[in-house]
């Protein structure tokens, strides 16, 4: 069925014409890995043994789904790249060994923050309801969890800035126009926003104060407003580059 997802080289995806319409061995492997990654977020949960347990296990839904979410995400820009250039080479067997790597390392860590964030910050500390002990810490611990989290997720999002400075080294191989050349940059400045800003908060955890590393968390907040900026200016550069296809015929 995926295969015929896209099966025509004449389609786009994100401004670039598809190369890649056969599902690769690597794509295969991929698949697995992020299903397999998926199934330790359910084998984690274990099968309630009294009410109790049940209503806790689903309160415990919305950490599950924010990390079930995010690894979803990961494939399908995974899917995208290989959907528009469609690359096997040695980099990319690299890039993707180690994205898969670190999928397979942050998947607990990430549920693990999942369940602090959503059932104590917001359900529990927000909202006020009572919350059953599903994970357990100590408050300064949170800034060492916090530092796992910010470094694995921009680890994750350079693994995609990387993929796609291969496919930018690879233009001329890949024919690439130079309004293809333009969206290829675009999505490869897009994800090192989204890798570096996380980054930059870790500091903004260790400062004494607090509630540090709270505000850290949500300064994450600001991957929102910096990607809206940079790709209106990068579409007006894109429409422009289009406009002047189009006078060239």
């Amino acid at each position: 069925m995926r295969r015929h997802m896209l099966t025509s080289v004449d389609e786009e995806m994100a401004g670039i014409r598809v190369r890649g319409t056969h599902v690769s061995r690597l794509e295969g492997l991929t698949d697995a890995v992020i299903g397999f990654a998926i199934t330790l977020l359910i084998v984690s949960m274990e099968v309630p043994t009294s009410l109790d347990e049940l209503f806790a296990m689903v309160l415990g839904f919305p950490a599950f789904a924010l990390t079930f979410m995010l690894l979803v995400f990961i494939w399908y820009w995974h899917y995208r790249f290989f959907r528009q250039f469609g690359l096997n080479t040695g980099k990319v067997v690299w890039a993707n060994g180690v994205l898969l790597f670190l999928v397979l390392l942050f998947v607990y860590p990430l549920k693990f923050l999942a369940t602090v964030v959503v059932n104590y910050v917001i359900l529990s500390g927000w909202l006020g309801l009572d919350m059953p002990t599903m994970v357990t810490f100590r408050p300064d611990q949170f800034v060492l969890l916090y530092t796992l989290y910010a470094g694995g997720f921009s680890a994750v999002f350079l693994c995609f800035v990387w993929f796609y400075r291969i496919a930018l080294a690879s233009a001329d191989d890949l024919e690439l126009t130079d309004l293809e050349r333009t969206h290829v940059e675009t999505h490869a400045n897009m994800f090192l926003i989204v890798a570096v800003i996380p980054l930059l908060t870790i500091g903004a955890a260790f400062l004494p104060l607090q509630l540090a590393p709270m505000w850290a968390g949500w300064a994450n907040m600001l991957i929102w407003p910096a990607t809206v900026i940079y790709g209106r200016m990068a579409d007006r550069k894109l429409k422009a580059l289009t406009a002047k296809e189009a006078a060239n015929g």
